[in-house]
């Protein structure tokens, strides 16, 4: 990658950010910091010249002048490196006490400093009058509050210059660690788009949010590559169904300039029933691609599923008697679902019809309903031959026809309608065989709706 593209990317700039505020909120701990300690340590220096100052003046009360030297002698020998120092001063001279200078007047002084040696210091100074043109002057050096203040700055100036260097290598390490990643990603889409389907982002499988969203984006074009060959199955699939219809009702109408009058209505009607088949063909695929699509989940109500099963046995039981069938039922009461009444109908209907056309008669078929934990399951088996288990994973594709099926009127759209509906719903739907006959049940999760088994 480029270095001033780099320098653009998302990451190295919150990084960045990241770093910049780290750093100030660093310099701001450090000058709280430095201003805490020097005024904690001014102040016990404050303190330590005051206590001086207070014995001496005590001293002065109690023995005078003599007693004011006196103690004087015996505060310099306790001090002997000069860490304080005194000076009684009378008439503005020095009558004791080793400094040299002092300020005038009375009060808290910080002055620079001549030292024995030549060297320029600095000193805190207390001056009080103890009589006319008498006064007491104590003097400390701040040397170590000094030395403690630049310890503390010197050491958060370090931290703040570490900090810098140490964020700026490690949002640039970072930046380059994960824009390899993106990068990755970058050119795995690229490759899809430019028509490599098969292509999938490479995973680490450390668990990490890169490793994660690689999984869902090899999850999600694994889906989209189903949806392509489902997509290119129907392709197929139409053309392949509507071919012959469509090529018969040509043949149809060709020869129906041949035919005397009396004749045509019969040639005409017939014409009509193959339009209307292959129409049925087309309204049943958008009802499943509007179904697939999510539309519809805007008219789910709360409905009762018992009574519907019921509605739905009541209208296929004379079909079962005419075909020589027993349909019955295993309904458990008040089991309620939110979803779509017109389209679970459909979905049962289909069924039901399914199991009548495909088994013999003598065939018992059975629509039960329970409630298990959390899930609402719906199943439809029947005592017929069933269908070979090479079959059972093809039964729910769009146009699938078994063998079995070949010789009966159908689209082969019924069973793909139900798997669509139970998507819908958020379940799923499984064909076994129960050997003899074949069951086909639906799983729908709750998810809200409420019910009793």
């Amino acid at each position: 990658m480029r270095t001033d593209k780099f320098y653009k990317t998302t990451v190295f700039r919150l990084t960045a950010l990241y770093v910049g505020a780290f750093a100030v909120a660093l310099a701001l701990l450090g000058a709280i910091t430095y201003a805490v300690v020097d005024r904690t340590l001014v102040g016990k220096l404050d303190d330590r010249i005051s206590a001086e100052s207070e014995a001496l003046r005590n001293s002065f009360r109690s023995g005078g002048i003599q007693g004011l030297l006196a103690g004087l002698r015996d505060h310099q020998q306790s001090h002997p490196n000069g860490a304080i120092d005194y000076a009684v001063v009378q008439g503005g001279k020095r009558i004791a006490g080793r400094l040299k200078t002092w300020p005038r007047g009375d009060g808290w002084f910080s002055r620079p400093y001549q030292e024995e040696a030549g060297e320029t210091g600095s000193r805190r100074f207390l001056v009080v009058s103890l009589d006319p043109g008498l006064q007491l002057v104590v003097a400390a050096d701040p040397e170590q509050v000094e030395e403690v203040t630049q310890a503390i700055f010197g050491g958060f100036v370090s931290a703040f210059v570490a900090v810098l260097l140490l964020g700026a290598i490690g949002a640039v390490a970072l930046s380059h660690a994960l824009m390899k990643r993106v990068t990755v990603i970058r050119r795995t889409a690229e490759a899809i788009v430019a028509g490599d389907l098969k292509r999938r982002i490479p995973r680490q499988h450390n668990g990490d949010d890169f490793d994660l969203l690689s999984q869902t984006l090899n999850h999600m074009l694994d889906r989209i590559s189903e949806l392509m060959e489902s997509l290119r199955q129907v392709s197929a699939n139409i053309a392949h169904d509507l071919k012959t219809p469509l090529a018969h009702l040509r043949n149809r109408l060709e020869h129906m300039r041949e035919l005397p009058p009396q004749a045509r209505t019969a040639a005409a009607e017939d014409a009509v029933a193959r339009v209307d088949d292959i129409l049925s063909t087309f309204s049943a695929l958008l009802r499943i691609a509007q179904i697939e699509a999510g539309t519809r989940r805007a008219g789910f109500v709360d409905l009762d599923l018992s009574q519907l099963c019921e509605s739905v046995v009541d209208t296929f039981t004379p079909a079962a008697e005419d075909a020589g069938q027993t349909l019955q039922t295993r309904l458990a009461p008040g089991v309620t679902i939110h979803g779509d009444r017109e389209l679970l109908t459909q979905a049962l209907a289909n069924l039901i019809e399914n199991a009548i056309r495909h088994t013999p008669a003598g065939t018992t078929i059975t629509l039960a309903l329970r409630r298990d934990d959390d899930h609402t399951i719906v199943s439809i088996t029947d005592t017929g031959p069933g269908i070979p288990a090479s079959e059972l994973p093809q039964v729910f594709r769009r146009f699938y026809r078994g063998a079995k099926a070949m010789d009966t009127a159908g689209t082969g759209l019924g069973l793909s309608l139900v798997k669509a509906v139970a998507e819908l719903h958020g379940g799923a739907v499984e064909a076994t065989n129960t050997g003899p006959g074949l069951a086909i049940v639906l799983n729908i999760p709750v998810e809200g709706s409420s019910g009793a088994s």
